[in-house]
């Protein structure tokens, strides 16, 4: 693994090299020619799409104030990854990649973006971002990006049937369970097959105080054995193992789930689209801890750009406070910095603010094995729901996630 990383860093380092040349010889802005289109590369969506337009408006915001011409390419998620690291060998890469903020790492080792621990140092604002979060921009000791916008998972509840949410699991069991009957269950999470059906049981891991990596432990058996009662009682139901997250707040959103634990993603679409639906939030209930988990993408500076200093100067934009206060609510997302203006002011937007004080995310180890790891999680909870004993469904998954971190 070492000795690929090490050959994709070189040819990057070398097309780098290639493309400054042939920059110079061309003579660029100083041969009086117009400077070439800064380009960035992101996955949110296309120009159409409702995650992608808020980000097309801001830098278009940003082309008319500074008069720098951005051309972005979205490319899907799927993809993202592999066209990026696949453009930076071939010295062809953007000079600004949106990424998810846990491939930070291993895009870093990969040679595929650059280290600017110098222009922070000189921009001095590190501390105003929220330590989960920043702490994923670095590697080694150096800054390989700066947080975008975050998001975090918190408890939504119908205050028409519930007066005041769980404030730990015990609670949310019994209550839950005393709120489900004629066709409604009393919360709603996602427990689809793959990685986002594991968020709510991590989000009960972490509140046992074990890591998402251990769930052959007695705090994985607890949070098995959570879900296992809720089934059970009523209280949710069998059916959230084929929810996403978007059919959990339908579930919410039409009044047959009481509860649910979802992403603030949800929030401007209930008040859009649910404008009569009585609800709001609170922080995750807790028990040795109540961690939520992190969700959030980081602004780099792809290895083989040649125009650093106008790819750095759009990044710093994007972060601007001010700037953070309109774009936010439009893309409906969190600041990953704790001084953007408003955000206290709206009650729903500040319990997301408080959540996100503690958050999980995975570390630079896990990072590139967290899909892998959360996929296991999954399928243990769906082993148990399904009637496997849960130490055997722990162990089974265990087995996988040991073997998935041995080959990191």
């Amino acid at each position: 693994m070492r000795g690929i990383r090490r050959t994709l860093r070189t040819s990057v380092v070398v097309a780098a090299a290639v493309l400054a040349a042939a920059g110079c010889s061309s003579g660029g802005e100083s041969g009086g020619e117009a400077a070439e289109p800064l380009s960035v590369w992101q996955f949110y969506g296309d120009e159409s799409m409702p995650t992608g337009k808020p980000f097309y408006d801001v830098v278009a915001r940003y082309e008319q104030e500074s008069g720098t011409e951005v051309d972005i390419r979205f490319i899907p998620f799927d993809d993202f990854n592999r066209t990026l690291t696949q453009a930076a060998a071939a010295g062809d890469g953007p000079d600004i990649a949106l990424i998810s903020a846990f491939d930070t790492a291993a895009m870093a080792e990969a040679g595929v973006i650059q280290d600017i621990d110098e222009q922070v140092q000189a921009w001095g604002q590190q501390g105003a971002y929220f330590p989960t979060g920043w702490s994923s921009t670095q590697v080694d000791g150096q800054t390989y990006g700066i947080p975008h916008l975050a998001d975090a998972y918190a408890v939504y509840y119908n205050t028409a049937m519930v007066q005041q949410a769980p404030t730990t699991w015990a609670e949310m069991e019994s209550t839950a369970a005393a709120l489900a009957g004629e066709g409604r269950a009393g919360l709603a999470v996602s427990g689809v097959e793959g990685a986002e059906g594991a968020t709510g049981l991590a989000i009960r891991m972490l509140a046992e105080g074990v890591q998402p990596t251990e769930i052959d432990s007695p705090g994985g058996h607890a949070a098995l054995e959570s879900f296992q009662r809720m089934v059970g009682s009523g209280a949710l139901s069998q059916g959230f193992l084929t929810w996403n997250e978007d059919d959990a707040k339908n579930q919410f959103a039409t009044g047959q789930a009481a509860m649910m634990i979802n992403s603030a993603t949800y929030v401007n679409i209930l008040r859009e689209e649910n404008p009569d639906l009585q609800w709001s939030v609170a922080v995750l209930p807790s028990e040795t801890t109540g961690q939520t988990v992190l969700s959030a993408e980081n602004l780099t500076i792809g290895a083989t750009s040649d125009d650093v200093d106008r790819a750095w100067d759009l990044i710093t934009y994007l972060q601007r406070p001010e700037v953070l206060q309109v774009y936010l609510p439009e893309r409906n997302k969190l600041p990953a910095r704790d001084d953007v203006p408003g955000t206290d002011e709206d009650p729903v937007r500040a319990i997301f603010a408080e959540q996100l004080q503690q958050a999980w995310a995975p570390d630079a180890t896990l990072a590139p094995r967290n899909t892998e790891v959360l996929t296991a999680l999954q399928s243990a909870l769906q082993a148990t729901i399904s009637g496997t004993p849960v130490p055997d469904a722990a162990r089974a998954a265990q087995a996988t996630i040991d073997e998935a971190l041995a080959t990191s």
